[in-house]
């Protein structure tokens, strides 16, 4: 927990002197300027010339940087204190510290029981079941007819062999002149 303090440990960068004075700082260990130059300050509205001009910039930059640190430890500031506090200061209050627990109440009589609830609407319909387990094998089925008996041709050309696969099983069919001479 943190404790603010009543005054912030810091001077005003400077405060206005009368007309033609040079700065000086006084007894307090603030700055007085002349009236001219806090009349100007006052005035100044746009920083964009010191960003601008070279030379004013790398003399300046140091210092547009820590100006830059205040006006961001400023603005999370003033959100922490709107948050914590409020906007209006006449109602702004802190949390003291947690108060002791209180007694338990008294006990009171058991209600009668209240009336039955309407039905629930009807749930989503359940996922699908796994699959059944295959049916045995069917009978064979009857011979088909014998086909026509085929023409004699005439081959005559290719030979040589190749393999055939098909799933696991595998044959190698040799053909001389033409004819399927071997199968195995």
């Amino acid at each position: 927990m943190a404790n603010i303090n009543d005054n912030i440990r810091g001077k005003k960068l400077f405060k206005e002197g009368s007309s033609g004075q040079n700065a000086a700082k006084d007894s307090n260990g603030e700055y007085t300027v002349s009236k001219e130059i806090s009349d100007d300050l006052a005035g100044l509205t746009d920083i964009s010339e010191v960003y601008n001009d070279d030379g004013l910039y790398q003399v300046n930059r140091f210092l547009l940087k820590q100006i830059e640190d205040i006006r961001q430890d400023v603005e999370e500031l003033h959100a922490f204190i709107k948050d914590a506090f409020g906007k209006d200061s006449s109602s702004a209050a802190s949390q003291g510290a947690k108060g002791n627990k209180g007694d338990t109440g008294s006990a009171w009589a058991k209600g009668d029981k209240g009336d039955t609830g309407a039905t629930g609407a009807t749930g989503p319909q359940g996922a699908t079941g796994p699959q059944g387990a295959t049916g045995p094998q069917g009978p064979a089925g009857s011979d088909g007819a014998d086909g026509a008996d085929g023409s004699d041709a005439s081959v005559s050309g290719a030979s040589g062999s190749f393999s055939a696969t098909s799933g696991k099983s595998s044959v190698t069919v040799t053909v001389s002149n033409g004819l399927i001479s071997q199968i195995k």
